[in-house]
């Protein structure tokens, strides 16, 4: 029984130190290992295709041979629905990569990727396209990995039948789309602690255009770019690089308070869009809290940061919790003045930032809760981060004579807080040739 051999090959390899073992032997066993447990889950395959012939599942009181090969297995259910899937193939396709897969010559992700392709093939196609398709993937898989084995797979109808390729791909893409667009889903749970997990399914189009976006949002745009504290480029505690996945994550933050109003849908004549409520007190001292309509608890700070520029209407409460005034869309620069504002700044003022206009902000240098009208005047660019760094930290902007935004640095890393002005608004002086 292939039990008892499983039972002695488990307990040669708990006995196995690889300390002992040199490089090369180590390859060696690693490998094996690989081939066995491939050909194990080929054998798991089907024997889970034999007890669902003969109704075990419905016999355990199981509802699916997923379910049912989960709890007998102790794997999950995702893991189960895959091996379950290979089950409904048509067993008479993929002779040469099942034997393969059960001497454990192809992993399972390999030979998943080929059966399912053999499988989509139209019915129409003969056995000598069907061997010529799989051969064609055998020999793919002794040199790619699974991710662009996938890919190739997706295109073998332009192997065995070319003529005929964009039309055949071109109706899978219409199936595979509809498919996605069914099963499309999002969910926002509450975590705690001020944050919360996302999670869903997006069309593989939608989901590129948003990671892209992201991507770009994300990515540092210089070579060995640092991300530090809450001081930005002039702090001297570097925090080091952010990961890959957060940098995204914080990307989205952007994306989301860039979100166009104009484009939300209207409810009652008043777009979905949220508001803010905050006291009076609170809002002028910078301190305390507010609260979004949502019912979410916010700092003043980051209320006052979201005002400028945010897509968020802010309701401001007096003593006695009722509304005192109720901001309208001019606490927010509009498209003449952030125009004007493109043109004098050229993108984020802040010194050694690269951030073009389109995703700057529009920052009151006199906070509009302080009465900061909203003017190109009292107005200056900054870039998602720099603009947190402006409300939540003690740096500082404003306007010099000759029309220039200028950053004022705190006491704590210039104690002579001299300005500073980006690059692009450092005037050259010609040079003064001294007479011979």
């Amino acid at each position: 029984m292939i039990s008892d051999q499983v039972a002695a090959l488990l307990e040669e390899s708990s006995a196995l130190e690889p300390w002992t073992l040199t490089d090369r032997e180590i390859r060696a066993e690693l490998q094996a290992a690989a081939q066995a447990a491939a050909a194990l889950q080929a054998l798991t395959v089907k024997l889970t295709a034999a007890a669902a012939d003969r109704g075990l599942p419905r016999e355990d009181g199981c509802t699916s041979p997923t379910v049912w090969l989960a709890a007998t297995t102790n794997v999950s259910k995702r893991e189960a629905s895959k091996l379950v899937s290979l089950t409904r193939l048509d067993p008479t396709r993929g002779r040469i990569t099942r034997e393969r897969w059960d001497a454990g010559q192809l992993t399972t992700e390999q030979a998943h990727i080929i059966l399912k392709a053999l499988d989509a093939l139209p019915e129409w196609f003969v056995d000598e396209q069907h061997d010529d398709a799989e051969a064609t993937l055998l020999e793919h898989a002794r040199e790619f990995g699974a991710d662009d084995l996938r890919r190739l797979a997706n295109r073998i109808v332009e192997v065995v039948d070319p003529d005929s390729a964009d039309e055949i791909i071109g109706a899978q893409l219409e199936r595979q789309e509809k498919q996605a667009w069914d099963e499309t889903h999002l969910s926002i749970i509450r975590m705690g602690k001020g944050r919360s997990s996302i999670r869903g399914v997006l069309p593989d189009v939608q989901a590129d255009m948003l990671k892209t976006v992201l991507e770009g949002l994300g990515s540092p745009r210089r070579d060995g770019a640092v991300f530090r504290d809450a001081d930005g480029d002039h702090s001297d505690q570097e925090i080091g690089r952010l990961d890959h996945a957060r940098r995204m994550g914080l990307a989205l933050c952007e994306l989301v308070e860039h979100l166009p109003n104009d484009c939300f849908p209207q409810a009652g004549g008043v777009a979905a869009t949220v508001t803010v409520s905050l006291k009076h007190d609170d809002l002028i001292r910078d301190l305390g809290r507010a609260m979004l309509s949502t019912d979410t608890g916010l700092s003043a700070s980051q209320a006052r940061r979201l005002a400028c520029n945010a897509g968020i209407i802010p309701v401001v409460l007096d003593g006695k919790s009722q509304p005192m005034d109720v901001g309208q869309q001019k606490r927010l620069h509009d498209r003449s003045q952030r125009i004007a504002l493109a043109q004098r700044d050229g993108g984020c003022s802040w010194k050694g930032c690269d951030r073009p206009p389109g995703w700057c902000e529009a920052h009151h240098l006199v906070p509009w809760s302080e009465g900061g009208e909203t003017s190109v005047d009292n107005g200056a660019l900054f870039c998602f981060f720099h603009h947190h760094l402006l409300h939540d930290s003690d740096w500082s902007a404003r306007l010099a004579m000759d029309g220039v935004v200028e950053v004022i640095p705190p006491p704590r890393i210039d104690p002579q807080q001299r300005p500073m002005r980006h690059a692009r608004h450092v005037k050259h002086r010609p040079r003064v040739v001294e007479p011979a």
